[in-house]
This record gives C-alpha cells, sequence and structure tokens, in this order.
C-alpha cells in the first residue's frame, strides 16, 4: 500500500480523499480494467456511485452488476469487493459513514 498527497493506494485501486469529516468520507475510486479489489470488510456504513465504466459489486456473496448512473449501499461489516470489467477502467464515488479515519490516517 502506498499513498501520494490525498490518495491511498490499494493495490490496482487508487482511493482519493475528496472530502472529510468526523461524521463521513467522500472518496474517488480510480479502478484499472480488468481488476479486482479484494474481499473486505469494515464496520463503515458505504455507498457506491459508478461515474463510469462496469463493474460487479459483491457483498456478502451477491453480485450486482452497475452502470454509470447507478449506485449501490453496502451495510456495516459485510463481506464486499469490486471487479472492473476488462472494455474499460472505472471510476466509483465512494461515501462511507461514520468517517475512515483509517485511511485518512494513512494520507499523514
Amino acid at each position: 500500500m502506498t499513498q501520494h498527497n490525498d490518495t491511498v493506494q490499494f493495490g490496482d485501486v487508487a482511493i482519493r480523499i475528496l472530502s472529510n469529516s468526523d461524521e463521513m468520507t467522500v472518496s474517488e475510486l480510480d479502478i484499472p480494467a480488468g481488476a479486482v479489489a479484494s474481499v473486505h470488510h469494515h464496520p463503515h456504513e458505504e455507498v457506491n456511485y459508478v461515474v463510469s465504466g462496469v463493474l460487479d459489486f459483491m457483498c456478502d456473496g451477491e453480485v450486482t452488476t452497475l452502470h454509470p448512473g447507478q449506485a449501490i449501499r453496502i451495510p456495516p461489516g459485510l463481506p464486499h469487493n469490486i471487479t472492473c470489467h476488462k472494455e474499460a477502467p472505472g471510476k466509483v464515488l465512494s461515501v462511507w459513514t461514520p468517517s475512515r479515519k483509517d485511511l485518512i490516517a494513512k494520507l499523514g
């Protein structure tokens, strides 16, 4: 994992922090075509809005394919990940509540 200024890199996925408060973190995820984010979970509620690309969101074993303009809510504590289709890279607006202080701490 590396970080540059306002961005934390997790494998192939770059997470750029756009805004942060005690209650909420807003970020932009850049996901290369064909990339798969590892399955993970955290105690934060998460909403993902697809800006570009076609992505498969797995949440608690169920896969939902989203296109630009669609969104999905990930409840706290459930295992989830994102897979970007091979045709094009993906861009996702992600919002977490409460704040992802763990990510903010990695920015320095």
